[in-house]
């Protein structure tokens, strides 16, 4: 249901009034809005994060335009987008009527024949986006709403953008586990086949309630989907062979979009779509009262004029002050192999409050001076004083009537206290520290603060202690990783040089890397972690059991930018 907005949300985009929040996903926020003549659409704008990725970008455009081609009954076309701008976004035609999935998990499976009627309405749409050259490899109950005159597919071929990213973090294909094909469990090529098991899948959750693989974690599923068969225990008898066809491991062996609309039609009377009563009571109700809010939320007076909401990139987490060891902890001598684990739990990384970050700031505020303070906050930069904004700074650059300004300072002519004030240096660049052939073994991690790093068991799995952790398991669905929590990694490209500087400004975030798509032996890797140090990390090799790196830190330096 459209959700009111709320403070961080834009008021309108490239011209479109926003009137409610529709929902949110890993790409980005969904907005509604109407037309000039209207009509509502769905508006997605994608997350600055994801955007910053240039091969995102050119996925995207590529995607968008293929999706603008896209223009069949079951479907929500693309009406408008812009892939170029500073934060891309698309807009599509408003369906008002719940997903497939929100209905079911409601109001329970649909009866047969309305089940045969979202199964041939799914198969058509899926025969205009084939025959447009767009794959969906993302199709799922979520991606299907259910209107009073039939189902619309939704976000065809946006799923392959996000395949190109590396914020991408679930190791294999874009797309949801329990609704994949085999061949993207895999990280095989996908073809059009691959939306036929998907299918094939939406027909078992329309009329069973689940997914014929079950929920349960993303390996476990996978696994089941690529070794094991269906369970279609709950599947009526008459879908069962329609079913069993698209779920059939190999893509040749499943059935062509137009055989499965074929399959349906005796299943619904072979008459067409009803306008309404379609479906059960409870699902058409809901239907109405999604049109009721839309149109309520269209007669709506616009919010005054206001400037239109920027978009500035996304700033780096901030950083805090280095941690010192925790108590009681002996590092070890520099020599020490690293490969051999020790005993007793992993420690945890002590982190600083945000008053100890605050009280820093205010430091240096006084050892710059009035004047240099009042310059960084709001003179110049536009991009600055937007963070400063979007943070809930509220310092005021004039003074007040109770403190006049000096006739010096309303001149322009800097006062005589000003010429003599001191100007605060930067602080100076820490100096690297380099560990070479770290070994870190499956399920342990390494903490940037200690000296030297060593590795500790991580019992909840990689990513939950320490800085930077290695997965590296040999079971065949789940890739190796090299992941963190709460930090930073950024993979540099063969074009840019690993160094402090570099580390520093690259913005390609994300927390798990898969070694043998992204991260291979040579591959240099930025990690910022929240306690203010900076990582360049170099794979060496890699197993089943660990990895070998090279390490260089620079203690501190993520809070020392000049």
């Amino acid at each position: 249901m459209p959700a009111p907005l709320n403070a961080e949300d834009p008021t309108t985009i490239a011209g479109y009034r926003l009137t409610a929040r529709l929902g949110e996903g890993g790409m980005g926020k969904v907005y509604l809005s109407h037309t000039p003549g209207g009509r509502p659409i769905a508006l997605k704008v994608i997350r600055p994060e994801v955007a910053s990725d240039p091969e995102f970008r050119r996925r995207f455009r590529q995607e968008v335009q293929a999706a603008e081609r896209v223009q069949g009954l079951y479907t929500a076309p693309v009406i408008d987008s812009d892939a170029d701008g500073p934060q891309p976004w698309l807009a599509t035609a408003y369906v008002p009527g719940p997903s497939l999935h929100s209905a079911v998990r409601e109001h329970g499976p649909l009866p047969l024949r309305a089940a045969a009627r979202v199964l041939a309405g799914v198969a058509e749409a899926l025969q205009v986006i084939h025959g447009a050259g767009v794959i969906h490899r993302d199709l799922k109950p979520s991606n299907v709403l259910l209107a009073a005159d039939g189902p619309r597919v939704i976000d065809f071929g946006i799923a392959r953008a996000a395949d190109a990213t590396s914020l991408t973090r679930t190791g294999v294909a874009a797309g949801t586990p329990a609704f994949m094909a085999p061949e993207q469990a895999m990280a095989q090529p996908v073809t059009p086949a691959a939306d036929v098991f998907a299918l094939g899948l939406i027909g078992v959750f329309v009329t069973a309630g689940s997914p014929p693989f079950g929920d349960g974690s993303s390996p476990a599923v996978l696994y089941r989907i690529v070794h094991e068969e269906p369970d279609l225990s709950g599947v009526p008898a008459e879908l069962r062979e329609l079913v069993t066809r698209c779920l059939a491991k190999a893509p040749a062996d499943r059935p062509a979009p137009a055989e499965v609309v074929e399959m349906c039609r005796p299943l619904t009377g072979g008459t067409p779509l009803p306008a309404e009563g379609w479906l059960p009571p409870a699902v058409s109700a809901e239907i109405d009262h999604h049109a009721a809010t839309v149109t309520s939320l269209a007669a709506q007076p616009a919010p005054p004029a206001t400037p239109p909401a920027s978009f500035p990139a996304a700033p780096p987490a901030t950083p805090f002050p280095t941690p010192p060891p925790p108590a009681g902890f002996h590092a070890t001598a520099p020599g020490t192999p690293t490969h051999v684990p020790p005993a007793g739990p992993a420690p945890q990384r002590p982190r600083r409050g945000r008053n100890a970050l605050l009280a820093a700031v205010a430091v240096c505020a006084v050892v710059a001076g009035v004047v240099v303070g009042a310059t960084l906050l709001g003179g110049g930069g536009d991009e600055k004083a937007g963070n400063n904004d979007a943070a809930g700074d509220a310092t005021s650059q004039t003074p007040t009537d109770s403190e006049p300004a000096p006739e010096e300072e309303e001149s322009g002519e800097p006062t005589e206290e000003e010429s003599e004030a001191p100007t605060a240096e930067p602080p100076a660049d820490p100096e690297p520290v380099v560990y070479e052939d770290l070994s870190i073994s499956d399920y342990y991690v390494i903490s940037l603060w200690q000296d030297p790093p060593r590795p500790v068991r991580a019992e909840a799995g990689p990513g939950y202690e320490g800085d930077l952790g290695y997965s590296g398991s040999d079971f065949i669905l789940e890739p190796r990783l090299l992941t963190t929590d709460d930090n930073t990694l950024a993979l540099l490209r063969r074009d840019e040089t690993g160094s402090l500087d570099t580390c520093r400004s690259v913005t390609r975030y994300t927390d798990t890397l898969v070694i043998e798509e992204e991260a291979p032996p040579g591959s240099e890797i930025c990690l910022t972690t929240t306690a203010g140090d900076i990582g360049l990390i170099t794979v060496k090799d890699y197993t089943t059991e660990y990895v070998t790196i090279d390490l260089t830190v620079w203690r501190g330096a993520a809070q020392q930018t000049g």
